[in-house]
């Protein structure tokens, strides 16, 4: 047997034995799936609890809160009296949004003159907060043209003009890509590729910290090979391992959970195959950074959060300021995340994401001679 084979065996064997890298290789990615594709499985956020206070009980404002309740974005959480009822309902996560209803609210609305209705939002979350008010306003500014027409259907006018008179500009709006908002198609893909980078590394890095230990390095010495041969076996035997549950990671939110995919799958998978191996190698260099195992999980823990926002997922990159742009454009899972929703949601190309293909090309290298660095640190003195 050659020597390659025996590193590529051993470095297989000890993927499959031992249960820290087994766990975070191999258990990892479709617990991760699993999990992110729970929290965002109806993709949008429905039937939020409102208090609805109602000063003027009339036919009108409750016909209006009708119409609020209406929406599939709101329910009733319940009626208050006053606006210190909805505080107290906020603190306790009962409601996040009130709609006062003043008194002469019909009286004023009947007149033509303008109605005002108080809203008060939970900003605490601002997901819940944006969404409930584009929903309030929505619907009090589809009301105010219903009633206006009332009003000139009451003057003479037909329908058709009494709806051109109130509303003479009506927006037609076309969402594109993702025509139903669903957040789960926006953010899944992502989540995953996240912890797909996160559990290689971490895989990587334990095992060539177990490689560090004397017992280990003189195992490794005995059975000979230059840096390059160990590198490569060891690349290939986690790759072989890694690889398989990487392609079924990335399918399940869109087998699974509905995600739509517009592109090439023989091109996402042969980016997912570049960038898998490109972590590996990462991996390696982190570990011969930081010595130890536990220093090398530590270190990645802590970059992962970095990572994770300047991918763009909590705020997208153009409104990032210039130099921190330009810090996200040398990180690798900015690009892959990048490419991968544009080929889910847009079935995009090579020739739309050839400056993405061009950072993840150029960082290949660049994880080849880290990852070679770091084993050499670790292993090489008893090469």
């Amino acid at each position: 047997m050659s020597i390659w084979k025996i590193h590529f065996r051993r470095e297989l064997r000890r993927i499959l034995t031992d249960r820290r890298i087994l766990v975070t290789m191999l258990g990892g990615p479709f617990l991760y799936a699993l999990l992110f594709g729970g929290v965002y499985w109806s993709g949008r956020i429905r039937e939020v609890p409102i208090v609805i206070v109602d000063q003027d009980d009339s036919a009108l404002s409750r016909d209006f809160s009708h119409a609020l309740l209406a929406s599939e974005n709101l329910s009733l959480a319940f009626y208050g009296n006053s606006a210190a009822d909805f505080y107290e309902a906020a603190k306790h996560e009962r409601a996040y949004a009130c709609v006062v209803i003043p008194k002469d609210f019909e009286r004023d609305t009947l007149r033509g003159e303008q109605g005002r209705v108080a809203v008060i939002l939970d900003g605490s979350n601002i997901l819940i907060g944006n969404m409930t008010s584009r929903t309030i306003s929505g619907t009090i500014a589809s009301y105010r043209v219903g009633a206006r027409v009332r009003r000139l259907m009451a003057g003479g006018m037909t329908r058709a003009q009494a709806t051109a008179a109130a509303a003479p500009i009506r927006p037609v709006v076309r969402a594109l890509f993702n025509p139903t908002s669903h957040y789960g198609f926006f953010i899944l893909i992502g989540l995953v590729l996240v912890a797909l980078q996160q559990v290689t590394r971490m895989g990587a890095a334990i095992s060539l910290s177990l490689d560090a230990e004397p017992q280990n390095r003189r195992e490794i010495a005995s059975i000979g090979g230059g840096v390059w041969s160990v590198l490569t076996a060891k690349v290939a035997a986690t790759a072989v391992t890694v690889l398989p549950i990487a392609y079924v990671a990335i399918r399940l939110p869109f087998d699974l959970f509905g995600s739509a995919f517009l592109g090439n799958w023989f091109l996402a998978f042969a980016l997912l195959t570049l960038f898998m191996l490109m972590q590996i190698f990462v991996g390696y260099g982190i570990s011969g950074l930081c010595g130890s195992a536990v220093f090398s999980l530590h270190l990645l823990l802590f970059m992962s959060v970095p990572l994770f926002t300047l991918a763009g997922f909590t705020w997208p990159a153009y409104a990032m300021p210039g130099w921190v742009q330009a810090v996200r454009w040398l990180i690798p899972l900015a690009h892959i995340t990048d490419v991968f929703r544009k080929m889910a949601l847009m079935g995009a190309g090579p020739r739309s994401l050839w400056p993405h293909l061009a950072v993840l090309l150029a960082w290949l290298p660049v994880s080849v001679l880290w990852g070679y660095w770091g084993l050499r640190r670790q292993i090489g003195a008893q090469r």
